[in-house]
């Protein structure tokens, strides 16, 4: 079975067969994240089938390529950069990050689960997640966003990043669900914005959603970034796309015939975009903050995180939108089915003493009676055995 129809079979690149996609047989659905990972991976492990480093005839089978001695070779190697994209040019030869080095090995997982291949890999270390802002800190970040929405002078990239602030800082929004936020969803009369919210790992469960209250300073910050923006949209050709958050200047994308082509200022936010302004404009206000916190009174200052997630992790989104969390606990343990069985057993006669372990060896009895006192047994014989 070759790797790249195991991926499209999970995680179909017709748009149109996603949302009827399988789920792997971890029984969960590839995430939009996952099957960019796995394609890559996929890429990656076609690059080092004719890589002098690994083992020969590693290509002739998924079992070969799959195999131990292939797997430390290929990790070893991909660790040191040398199965990198060569339509990056940038991070040719560049050593993986560690969040990228614990992907690839889940994916490989993954492909050996799919495949029906075991796959042995070693451990990765993986980085902690870094420390959340404290409550205090949340606070003084959102008086300078609102201080900076009403009074600085601002371009249209800190007039964004400030209004996306605000709005992480009062939701607590994924930032997917961030970006697809459209105009309808804001009310700046009234104050609030239609959230979303979706289920870490989990696409294939509800999501939630629920009208939240957005602050003085967010709305001031909103309606700020909202002049700036009609004037971006109104460059375009055509009608309004209805985009809360749109890009502040052109750039180049990879188009479907692999040349690269314009993406103007006014389309859509994109994630790249947002992650880059985001850093940008947090790395700003570290700076100021952290020269202003009082560590005597206050406790040592935690540099803010640069990307949305980690500020997201500040917000208590849970007490936001009690929904949420019901759903969260709802599917936080997976239910299992019992390993007895209720109602009468064939096979079983009638004169037989349940909640017994003979009754459960000599009849095959699986009430949940026989089978606990079954498993009480066994573990007292463990325990005897040391």
């Amino acid at each position: 079975m070759r790797l790249e129809n195991v991926v499209e079979r999970v995680a179909p690149r017709d748009p149109g067969l996603w949302e009827a996609r399988p789920p792997l047989k971890r029984g969960r659905l590839v995430s939009a994240t996952r099957a960019r990972q796995l394609r890559a991976t996929v890429r990656q492990l076609g690059m080092a089938v004719g890589h002098d480093g690994m083992p020969e005839g590693c290509g002739r089978s998924v079992q070969h390529l799959l195999g131990p001695e292939a797997v430390d070779a290929f990790l070893e190697l991909a660790v040191e950069g040398a199965f990198r994209d060569p339509d990056r040019a940038a991070l040719l030869g560049k050593a993986l990050s560690w969040s990228s080095v614990a992907s690839l090995r889940d994916c490989l997982v993954i492909l050996g689960e799919e495949a029906g291949v075991e796959v042995v890999v070693p451990r990765v270390w993986r980085q902690p997640a870094g420390r959340v802002p404290s409550e205090r800190q949340a606070a003084a970040v959102y008086r300078k966003v609102a201080d900076m929405a009403a009074e600085a002078p601002l371009n249209a990239v800190l007039a964004r990043s400030v209004a996306v602030v605000g709005v992480i800082l009062d939701t607590g929004m994924q930032t997917g669900a961030l970006l697809s936020r459209r105009l309808a969803d804001v009310d700046l009369e009234a104050g609030t914005i239609q959230a979303v919210y979706h289920t870490q790992n989990a696409a294939h469960w509800p999501q939630v959603e629920a009208v939240l209250p957005l602050r003085e300073g967010t709305v001031v910050a909103v309606r700020r970034w909202l002049g700036l923006r009609q004037v971006l949209v109104d460059a375009l050709e055509g009608s309004d796309h209805g985009a809360l958050w749109v890009t502040v200047q052109a750039s180049a994308r990879p188009g479907v015939d692999g040349d690269r082509v314009a993406y103007e200022a006014g389309m859509p936010l994109k994630e790249g975009g947002l992650r880059l302004a985001h850093a940008s404009a947090m790395e700003q206000l570290n700076a100021v903050l952290a020269g202003r916190w009082d560590q005597s009174a206050r406790g040592p200052w935690v540099p803010l995180p640069l990307t949305p997630e980690g500020l997201r992790r500040a917000v208590d989104v849970e007490a936001l939108v009690p929904a949420l969390a019901e759903v969260r606990g709802r599917f936080d343990e997976p239910e299992r089915a019992p390993r007895w069985a209720d109602g009468p057993h064939a096979g079983v006669p009638s004169f037989a003493m349940h909640g017994r372990e003979s009754t459960y060896v000599n009849y095959g009895c699986r009430c949940k009676a026989c089978y606990l006192e079954m498993s009480a047994k066994n573990a007292a014989r463990r325990a005897a055995r040391g």
